[in-house]
């Protein structure tokens, strides 16, 4: 395989030297974290919506609501109904006393005033990032100053579910400091306020009179791309929790006072095909062969330490939609071959892919893969790319240029449901359309619009086969997160990629 690093990482060495010449000197009761990736559009929340940007966001903002694979969950919205007679329109209930950072109360007038703008063609166009999951929403109104009328473009069983992306943000903030300096003057209602926010380093505080507080004094993210230097700021005791490992730094963890801790994650990691363009994966028997070629189930029981399982559709078995009866696919190159033979490619073929390999162990996967796929006679080529680089990517589709394999997911949140990244990512109905199934768009949209539950499970079925049986990606595994946390950490438990940060607890650090 050829692998090509991106030319901006740093060296490894001065990583460390510069976690280590911090100037930010950590206490007791002070938490210091490595991060492969801070968010790329700093303290907006409105524009990034990823995993590990969601992780330091849950410090500082809540969210509307939160979701498991049996429904929504109250958090900043406290109950809701549907209108049985026009079941656009949902009644939702506004959690009382509740304070932003600097004083101002957070009431029905605050979620209104947000909905209506990100329903609105400014809004669409600037946090585009977070509007391509709410297509569906068509403004909100006051009823009270607790209780807050919401709208959709057509009946939406998924409405509270689908709120849950959104970071609770006080409008009026927006307005005064404006769109640009937002990502500098972020003003949420989280148990931690901002006293740094740069694109190395964040530095949170506990805050006080919110509605949840923390039980830290301070928490810091450092960014941290490099895993090698993660793990050696966690043994030089420079950082109390590390993100993003692979199941072979266990015992590095375990020797430096730690713990290599699993919490199941919530998406389907992928190289995700762009097949709706001229290429040799816009044919099914190409997407086939590849998914066939590599020997999936080796590299998770060798590499991964068996920390999870290999899939083969759309979403995993945490959420709603996911078929116990759909297998992976199996490996077979010589069925592979077979489908690249018929495909046109009897020789062979050579692809293009890029990989965001700073974090989890995409290195080590992008490698694996090549290598397998070398054997049925594709020379895949990948170049490294950075989160905010791929994120570029999702905005612009055009930024791939000649790639037609990434590295991505099908991701379930906020829904836990898979039509989020269906809708959202992988389908006709996204902008960017690298996955478009016209014949499937029906159902697509009959899962979209349908409230009883039994009719809505047999459209998710046939979705879920679908994409299974077309290989809309090559397939991978159910995400897990692994991360090293000092054995002084307490309290520590993510939950549906969503860290309890008010709960955390530092006992004993020295």
């Amino acid at each position: 395989m050829k692998f090509l690093l991106n030319k901006y990482l740093l060296p490894l060495s001065l990583i460390i030297s510069l976690i280590g010449s911090s100037n930010l000197s950590a206490g007791s009761n002070d938490l210091v974290i490595g991060h492969s990736s801070l968010p790329a559009g700093l303290a907006n929340p409105l524009l990034d919506t990823s995993h590990s940007g969601g992780f330091v966001f849950r410090t500082v903002f809540n969210l509307y609501t939160t979701s498991t694979k049996d429904g929504a969950k109250a958090e900043m919205l406290t109950s809701w109904k549907v209108n049985p007679d026009d079941k656009t329109k949902w009644t939702f209930k506004v959690r009382k006393g509740v304070k932003f950072h600097n004083g101002n109360d957070f009431d029905a007038s605050d979620v209104a005033e947000m909905l209506n703008w990100l329903a609105s063609k400014e809004g669409k166009a600037k946090a585009a990032n977070t509007t391509r999951n709410l297509r569906n929403l068509a403004g909100a109104r006051v009823i009270d100053s607790h209780t807050v009328e919401i709208s959709s473009k057509k009946p939406d069983p998924l409405l509270p579910q689908t709120l849950g992306v959104i970071k609770v943000l006080d409008f009026n903030t927006v307005q005064d400091v404006g769109w640009e300096a937002l990502g500098k003057n972020p003003n949420g209602t989280g148990p931690f306020q901002v006293s740094k926010w740069d694109n190395s380093e964040v530095k949170v505080k506990k805050a006080s009179n919110v509605w949840r507080t923390g039980k830290v004094d301070t928490i810091t993210f450092k960014f941290v791309p490099e895993l090698a230097a993660r793990v050696q700021a966690f043994e030089a005791n420079q950082v109390d929790i590390i993100f993003q490992l692979v199941a072979d730094s266990r015992a590095k963890i375990e020797a430096a006072n730690g713990k290599l801790q699993l919490s199941p994650g919530t998406a389907v990691s992928t190289l995700h095909f762009f097949q709706n363009k001229e290429s040799p994966v816009s044919d099914v028997r190409v997407r086939q062969a590849l998914n066939y070629g590599v020997d999936m189930r080796t590299y998770i029981e060798t590499i991964k330490g068996g920390t999870t399982k290999h899939s083969g559709q759309p979403g995993t078995s945490s959420i709603q939609g996911w078929q116990s009866d759909i297998k992976p696919y199996p490996y077979d190159p010589a069925k592979a071959k077979k489908l690249l033979s018929e495909a046109g490619y009897p020789n062979g073929l050579k692809l293009r892919g890029e990989s965001v390999t700073a974090q989890g162990d995409w290195a080590n996967i992008v490698q694996f893969v090549s290598d397998d796929l070398k054997k049925i006679g594709v020379d895949l080529e990948f170049t490294a790319i950075t989160l905010p680089e791929l994120i570029a990517r999702v905005r612009d589709p055009k930024k791939f240029e000649d790639a037609v394999i990434f590295s991505f997911n099908y991701g379930s949140e906020p829904t836990m449901d898979i039509m989020r990244s269906i809708n959202g990512l992988h389908s006709c109905k996204s902008f960017m359309k690298w996955t478009c199934f016209k014949e499937i768009e029906p159902t697509i949209e009959l899962a979209n619009t349908e409230f009883d539950p039994n009719k809505r499970s047999q459209h998710l079925r046939k979705i879920a086969q679908y994409y299974h049986d077309n290989a809309a990606s090559l397939f991978l595994f159910d995400s897990v997160d692994l991360d090293g946390v000092k054995n002084w950490v307490k309290g520590y438990k993510p939950n549906n990629r969503l860290i309890n940060w008010h709960q955390v607890s530092l006992q004993g650090k020295k």
